[in-house]
Parts: structure tokens; sequence; C-alpha cells
């Protein structure tokens, strides 16, 4: 687990609980190790803006769509960062296990609503082998992302829905 993470869970008295897997490599693969439903297992895209980059979060068994990104973002081209990019603005994190907090890093954070209509979510913790599950609310209060949708399920052509709950009083709808 990524120490700077660590740090930030605990001066922010964060509730969660670390999950240990065998190395994964992909998001679809690290929820399967840890026994998780890809609509509750956070996958994260790093992508460069008009002002940066840019985090974006989203269900495991989901794809981007980069225009509607663009469209939520509201400002100019959105684009996929190089390896070269996310290594130097996510310094200790393994690629592909960075901490879906923009704000421990600097860069804004967006959130797929489908995610945060889950009960709890699984996110990586900075290695391929450790993630962290933690309540939707929990991690909506420490991430202080804006949630809005721009998610495609994976071998379709229509936005993430999975069987939907209902809002929960308090909850941060999108800005």
């Amino acid at each position: 687990m990524l120490r700077r993470l660590e740090e930030f869970l605990g001066s922010h008295g964060a509730t969660y609980e670390r999950v240990a897997h065998r190395e994964a490599f992909t998001s679809q693969e690290e929820a399967a190790a840890a026994h998780v439903s890809g609509w509750s297992w956070a996958k994260i895209v790093i992508v460069k803006e008009r002002e940066g980059l840019a985090m974006a979060v989203l269900p495991a068994c989901c794809s981007i769509d980069l225009d509607r990104l663009k469209g939520v973002i509201g400002r100019g081209p959105v684009e996929l960062a190089s390896v070269e990019d996310m290594l130097r603005a996510f310094p200790g994190c393994e690629l592909g296990a960075i901490p879906p907090f923009g704000r421990l890093f600097g860069v804004p954070t967006f959130v797929e609503q489908a995610l945060v209509e889950q009960r709890d979510i699984v996110v990586p913790a900075g290695d391929h082998r450790t993630a962290i599950r933690m309540r939707v609310a929990e991690y909506l209060r420490l991430a202080e992302p804006r949630v809005d949708r721009f998610a495609v399920h994976e071998g379709q052509t229509f936005p993430a829905h999975p069987k939907l709950r209902a809002p929960t009083a308090g909850r941060r709808a999108a800005a």
C-alpha cells in the first residue's frame, strides 16, 4: 500500500478495509482475484486535458468514453495520458494501480455515476497486490470527486447502468 495513501486515510479518519489479492494487472483481473464484482472495483484512467492531468474513475467492467468525459470536463480536448506523464505525476505508484484520490496528487477526480450506485467500492492502493474497500459515501467524502456519466459497459454501445439502488439521502450528486 502506498505510504502517502495510508497517511492520507489516517489523517482523515477514514474507515476502510485492506484487501490483499494475488498479483494482477488489469482491473477486471484484480476484481476477480479479490472476488469483487466488476461494478464495484474501480478502474482509474488518467487523461490529459487543457488544464493538465485529470483522473477518471469507473467500474472495472466498463470502458471510458473520452467524448463524454470531454463534455463532463468541459474545457477542450481530452486524450489518454502517456506513461511518462503518469510516472511524473504519481510517484511511488505502480502503473495501473494509482489510487483514485486525485487530491493526493493535485489532479481533479471524475467518477462514473454507475460506480457510486454501489454500496461499497474497492480501489487500488498503489500496487498490484493491495486494494482498499470502503463504503461509497466514505470514498466520496475523501476523494471529493465530480460525479457524472462517461462510461460504457464493455462490449456494448449503451451507457453503463447496473441495477441501481435508490439514492441515499445526503449522497453527493454531480456538480
